[in-house]
């Protein structure tokens, strides 16, 4: 019977696995790695595009026009030396930036995790505090400190809404201490 417990968890889990990237703190992270990662696989093309274009094999004399059939051999194979030298340091250049753009990104990735926690500790903040007040501390409210953003918004309008709430519940306990106080009175 034990066993059973956790074999039915794990298909449950199997089944809908809970996954982190259901946390706005996550898809936040991805988006900021997401976003670097493109930025710098564009500037890896023009870089590598401006580098090749400034490394281009210039032409030099014409073959037929030098003299002896070994003074145009030897300059073929210099041609074609520095050809494959040209492709060879063109080839390391991409690696190197591939390889470069991949620990930045890796870098990215981490600081948008710690950033996007920072960006959404107001939220967690009023989580927490909603969570705390309930029927008997309706007087609580959030207060929101800080710019008038989204979250400063979003925290008046929670406290707006607890105040609305006090006053129906205090409402209701008016209501009802009237009502046992006329129930009471004809019993007398």
């Amino acid at each position: 019977m034990s066993l059973t417990r956790p074999v039915r968890r794990l298909r449950g889990w199997a089944r809908t696995p809970h996954l982190p990237l259901r946390t706005v703190r996550m898809r936040l992270t991805l988006l900021y790695g997401a976003l670097f990662l493109l930025s710098g696989a564009v500037l890896l093309a023009i870089t590598y595009g401006l580098a090749w274009n400034a490394t281009r094999y210039q032409v030099g004399p014409d073959l037929a026009y030098i003299g002896p059939e070994q003074k145009r051999a030897e300059l073929a194979q210099q041609h074609a030396s520095e050809i494959h030298q040209r492709a060879t340091d063109m080839h390391q250049l991409l690696a190197s930036s591939g390889i470069a753009l991949l620990i930045t990104a890796v870098l990215s990735v981490t600081l948008g995790w710690l950033v996007a926690g920072r960006v959404l500790r107001p939220l967690r903040t009023m989580t927490a505090a909603t969570q705390r007040i309930s029927e008997q501390n309706l007087h609580e409210r959030l207060t929101v400190a800080g710019p008038d953003d989204e979250l400063k918004r979003l925290g008046d309008t929670i406290d707006d809404l607890l105040g609305r709430l006090e006053g129906a519940f205090d409402a209701q306990r008016r209501f009802v201490a009237n009502a046992s106080h006329e129930l009471r009175t004809p019993l007398t």
